[in-house]
């Protein structure tokens, strides 16, 4: 059975079909890419999955359960965990303090929350920034902190939205060798990004949506080769 089942997603804002009957699954231990031009309706699959928007239709199942009519912090508590396009940090507290915030979700402590907080530093090489502000972190930083934020809940599923926007060639491989390893720790990964380099080293499968329709979803060097997702992303006179 697969960890998180979506079947028929569909989202409407008005007259706007934002996300059209999509369907797919992640399994266990997967890195799944999410890719598409821009407008395509990725992040707000993400908003749909996280309980942050209500599907007009359509169904999203975690082990199982159905996540619908959930509310993000409920969708969290099951195992599901994100970051945003835009990094989100509590600019006023320090790093660990702002992870150790996060793992307030499953510890109650603070003891017990500052300790899960170190851990999630120490796997993401952030230990050394535990006591700096948020705010005097560098991009690669911040990216890394969103990441250890998330991580700090305790995900099935961790869902990652253009963690490797901005990047320079250096740390986009640096970024690519921490999604891997996070699934190296038992937690599947959706990724949306536009670094196409990223997206075909790291990814077991991608998932190709355009207007909120999946137009492909195979292995990555199979997709980026189909006739609808060069038209897509280059007209179809390329494709």
């Amino acid at each position: 059975m697969a960890l998180l089942e979506v079947e028929g997603l569909t989202r409407h804002f008005g007259g706007l079909r934002a996300v059209a009957d999509l369907s797919f699954a992640l399994r266990e231990g997967e890195i799944l890419g999410l890719i598409g031009p821009n407008g395509a309706g990725k992040t707000t699959v993400f908003h749909l999955v996280t309980g942050f928007l209500r599907p007009s239709a359509g169904e999203i199942r975690l082990a199982g359960r159905s996540l619908v009519g959930l509310r993000p912090h409920a969708v969290a508590r099951r195992g599901i965990a994100r970051t945003f396009q835009i990094v989100k940090p509590f600019p006023g507290l320090t790093v660990k303090e702002n992870v150790a915030l996060a793992a307030f979700l499953r510890h109650r402590a603070r003891r017990d929350a500052e300790a899960a907080a170190a851990e999630v530093l120490e796997r993401l090489e952030l230990s050394h920034r535990s006591g700096t502000l948020a705010s005097q972190l560098n991009l690669m930083d911040q990216k890394r902190l969103e990441m250890a934020k998330a991580l700090a809940t305790r995900p099935r599923v961790l869902l990652l939205d253009e963690p490797m926007g901005g990047l320079n060639p250096a740390e986009v491989d640096v970024a690519s060798g921490m999604v891997e390893r996070i699934r190296e720790g038992g937690v599947a990964v959706i990724l949306v990004e536009h670094v196409m380099k990223a997206i075909m080293r790291i990814s077991d499968r991608v998932l190709v949506v355009n207007q909120g329709q999946k137009i492909a979803e195979g292995p990555p060097a199979a997709v980026v080769q189909e006739p609808a997702v060069l038209a897509a992303y280059f007209g179809k006179r390329v494709a």
